[in-house]
């Protein structure tokens, strides 16, 4: 709990008690009483009659002195209590209440200047008052060393008075030792139970170990006995404010404005129990009045965002939270309320970075968790959204709607067990989340249990299944088996259910696509761009039609062209739009959709960095430097932005400067394999191998820029075109630093120079001590296959599926070896294998494959449709062929086979091409 820091102060000490003049006086009388009764201007203005009646009274000077403090009139309150010492008041609680003053201004160093550390003849109750102010002072000014000496010798002059408790335990908390520091207090309270600042110290430090009833409980006795206690009463409405009870705070707050009309923190809390009522308009104006103070408030600029974001102002309630997380970093509430407008304003990136600084390790903040989940999700950052969810489950973890969102993020991260796993956590734990059951369909897709997925969508309870999600997953399931016509009926159903459904859309447009009917596949993608500008796979699936030269070609052209216009201020789909038009040769037009004022207004380096990839394609060097630089600005510790950068300078030949640019981010970031390899490359592209190679062996010689820099010098030797010293080099530094990825750069080293055998053998020797990496075998197998030894390649392909389901190469891979056995089941199970990978990844590569195996499989017509999505290689035009001959399009078959043999190139299947041609004109 964060209470308004109170500058710990030397109380009055009950000097004010022994205000008995020999003579009467009414004024004091009804100062008095007025004091008793809480009415603090009251009693100031019957303080100044009573000194008006006696001037030269020291202690009626003493009593305003205390009085105008209490109404926050400090210049009165320190010209009396100075003229109370001058007239004679008692020298060790005048002492007191001058420092009372001076302190409560936080006017640490004046309190340093005017009361030198006290010497041996003064007398050791004035000694000792003057020596716990210095103490409270260099607490104040963060000299806790002076202030250890300042409290000892109080300690030894008068520690029976309270004042010198009260700064012996400052000194305590200052040094983070609560404990000692509530002993102490609760020394000076066993002694002197009314003392003032004592019981104000103790109510806060029952409040640091959250004993919230302790503290009001103390906040109370401090009230009985002093009604009109200001300061007693703000804290005790802040405590209150925290724990919601409105109604008690406002009495307190009502009764601070009442005695004093323009106190700031009187002011701030109620703009903070306006707040808490969620009465914006109010708050805000509270908030207004106070004006610059607001900052000086440890929640000032959070309560300003929270009314501004009520209101409907999100440009400022954005500005304030930004100002009180640069403060409080590590403030949850803060980065909760600036991730929220981050991501509303679809920023996940920047989001995802402002709540994984709050979220410390140790945190128990669940929500905060679990926004940074969604950050990360939304940000693509797959991993980091499975480990920050799986934080806040830890914490919940009976929260069914919190599980499920872990299987989404396991799911999106391909974890098909792990998905399963927090799909049947959720259930169990009930009741069943909306999505769980339509989940573990999901889930079974992408393991490739189809037979489980099948069995699961028949359990969904009928009003699901009959539902948009049911639909789309039987309509998915149609899709992977080639089923295009139950296919089609299944995401119709979903769209007439649900007529804006995008998974509805997206799904027919695939089935659209491989029925030949592009126009209709891009109408569809378009449809779901519009309606939804922010939606990934939408936005890759047109910018992917916009490919090639065929009929989808033009439309999808502009169709996204469109989209964007209609959404400018959309990163993404602007982002694919202009990737489109460079590739187009149209770069003045990308350029300038990227200069447009929406886009110039978005935060982070990913659009700065684009503009000056766009300048650079356009040959407009000047702006792309700009452009780079304003990225780096906008991210620091972006590598990429610092590369491209340097890239640019180095065009311009300041070699030197691009140079310097590298290192200061390597000082920032030593174990960067970017910026490692960028410097790398550029001394070796201006001072030749041996600086490359020497400023390998410094960088690698570095503990902090391990294991990054092991392969430096394996990759300035690949840059040199020598690739036997460079996989003998990776070799080398796998022997400091083993891992996978030194062996994958060995083994493509070798191969580069034409060892084969040398570049299995180190995948071979690194999978001894690694079986279960999935990329070292899916690469041995790849090398296999190459090499004839396709009984090796199947027996690693299929481990590398049973531990990665999802991985759409190995899955496409291993349908080729099975494929070749060219037996009827052989086929079959290939089949499978290939619909799957062709689902998870339509390109060209798995439609070949999968389209091979329908043209042999007796599939001849869905087989043409797949194979003309594969390319135009003199491969794929021999496979086209056979299918098109199977599927009784002869003349078809000749016009395809014909280019591709009359090229002249030599392929793998020219044989059996040339033997298919012969067939074809007889």
């Amino acid at each position: 709990m964060r209470l308004h820091p109170v500058v710990l102060s030397l109380t009055l000490a009950g000097s004010l008690a022994g205000l008995s003049p020999a003579q009467a006086n009414p004024a004091r009388d009804r100062a008095l009483a007025a004091q008793s009764r809480g009415e603090l201007r009251a009693a100031q203005i019957e303080w100044r009659n009573a000194v008006r009646a006696e001037p030269t009274a020291g202690a009626l000077r003493a009593g305003l002195a205390s009085a105008s403090l209490d109404v926050g009139d400090v210049d009165t309150a320190e010209r009396e209590a100075r003229a109370a010492l001058e007239r004679g008041y008692e020298r060790s609680a005048g002492t007191a209440l001058l420092l009372r003053v001076i302190l409560a201004q936080a006017r640490f160093q004046d309190v340093l200047a005017q009361f030198p550390e006290p010497g041996p003849d003064m007398p050791p109750a004035v000694a000792a008052q003057i020596a716990a102010g210095r103490a409270l002072a260099q607490i104040g000014s963060g000299d806790r060393e002076a202030a250890r000496a300042s409290v000892a010798l109080a300690e030894r002059l008068g520690a029976a008075i309270p004042e010198v408790g009260v700064a012996a335990a400052g000194l305590a908390m200052a040094e983070g030792d609560r404990a000692a520091a509530e002993a102490r207090i609760d020394r000076v309270l066993a002694t002197h139970p009314g003392a003032r600042e004592a019981r104000l110290v103790k109510a806060q430090l029952q409040l640091d170990r959250s004993d919230a009833a302790g503290a009001l409980a103390t906040f109370d006795g401090l009230i009985t006995a002093a009604p009109g206690d200001v300061p007693a009463r703000l804290r005790r409405a802040e405590v209150l404010l925290r724990l919601a009870e409105t109604e008690r705070a406002s009495v307190d707050i009502d009764a601070a404005i009442a005695a004093m009309p323009t106190n700031a923190m009187a002011a701030y809390l109620r703009a903070m129990q306006l707040t808490i009522q969620r009465n914006w308009r109010a708050a805000d104006t509270a908030l207004q009045r106070l004006g610059p103070q607001v900052a000086s408030f440890p929640d000032g600029l959070l309560l300003q965002a929270t009314a501004k974001r009520g209101l409907g102002q999100t440009a400022q309630a954005e500005d304030a939270a930004r100002r009180h997380v640069a403060r409080f970093p590590e403030d949850p509430r803060g980065a909760r309320l600036l991730g929220s407008i981050e991501l509303e304003a679809g920023r996940p990136a920047e989001a995802a970075a402002v709540l994984a600084r709050a979220a410390v390790p140790g945190t128990r903040d669940v929500e905060l968790l679990e926004m940074l989940g969604r950050a990360y999700a939304g940000a693509g950052r797959h991993a980091e959204a499975v480990q920050a969810l799986e934080r806040a489950v830890a914490l919940t973890p009976a929260n069914g709607a919190l599980l499920t969102r872990l299987a989404v993020a396991r799911l999106a991260l391909g974890d098909s067990a792990g998905t399963r796993e927090a799909v049947a956590e959720a259930m169990r734990v009930g009741p069943v989340q909306p999505g769980a059951r339509e989940m573990l369909v999901a889930t079974a897709v992408a393991r490739g249990d189809l037979a489980g997925a099948e069995a699961e969508l028949a359990a969904m309870p009928p009003e699901v299944r009959q539902g948009e999600v049911g639909a789309v997953l039987a309509g998915t399931l149609r899709l992977i088996h080639l089923d295009l016509g139950a296919a089609r009926t299944e995401f119709e159903a979903a769209i007439r259910r649900a007529p804006a459904s995008r998974m509805g859309r997206l799904g027919l447009a695939r089935v659209a696509a491989l029925q030949g009917h592009e126009a209709e596949a891009v109408a569809l993608v378009a449809a779901v761009v519009r309606d939804d500008p922010a939606n990934l796979e939408a936005i890759r699936r047109l910018a992917h039609m916009t490919l090639g030269a065929g009929a989808a070609t033009e439309p999808a052209v502009a169709a996204l062209i469109a989209a964007q216009a209609a959404h400018p201020d959309q990163p993404d789909l602007a982002l694919a739009t202009a990737e489109v038009l460079v590739r187009r040769r149209e770069t003045d037009r990308a350029v300038a959709l990227l200069q447009a004022a929406p886009l110039r207004r978005a935060r982070g380096a990913a659009m700065a960095l684009a503009r000056s990839e766009v300048h650079a394609a356009a040959g407009q060097w000047g702006p792309a430097e700009e452009a780079a630089r304003e990225a780096l600005a906008e991210d620091p510790a972006s590598a990429q932005a610092r590369v491209q950068l340097a890239r640019l300078l180095l065009r311009a030949e300041d070699a030197r400067g691009a140079e310097n640019l590298i290192r200061e981010g390597l000082r920032a970031e030593a174990g960067n394999a970017r910026l490692q390899q960028a410097l790398i490359g550029l001394l070796f592209e201006k001072q030749g191998l041996e600086a490359a190679l020497a400023e390998a062996g410094r960088i690698a010689a570095q503990p902090a820029a391990m294991p990054a820099a092991a392969g430096l010098r394996g990759e300035a030797l690949m840059a040199a075109r020598r690739p036997a010293e460079a996989a003998e080099a990776f070799q080398a530094a796998m022997a400091a630093a083993p891992g996978a990825a030194l062996a994958l750069r060995a083994s493509a080293a070798w191969r580069a120079a034409d060892r084969p055998d040398r570049a299995a053998a180190v995948l071979r020797d690194r999978l001894a001590a690694a079986p279960d990496d999935i990329e070292l075998r899916h690469m041995l197998a790849q090398l296999d296959i190459v090499a004839g030894r396709l009984g090796e390649a199947e027996a690693g392909l299929r481990q590398v599926v049973a531990r990665a389901p999802e991985y759409a190469m190995a899955l496409n891979n291993l349908a080729w070896v099975v494929g070749e056995r060219d037996d009827p089941a052989a086929l079959a199970e290939a089949k499978g294998w290939a619909e799957r990978a062709f689902y998870l990844a339509p390109n060209a590569d798995t439609a070949d494959t999968l389209g091979w195996l329908l043209a042999r499989g007796a599939e001849p017509r869905t087989a043409v449709l797949l194979l003309r999505q594969a390319g135009e290689t003199p491969g794929t035009a021999y496979r086209l062929a056979f299918a098109l001959k199977a599927a009784g399009e002869r003349q078809q078959a000749l016009s395809v086979l014909g280019p591709a043999l009359a090229s002249g190139s030599e392929f793998p299947e020219r044989a059996r091409a040339e033997r298919l041609r012969a067939e074809l004109q007889n």
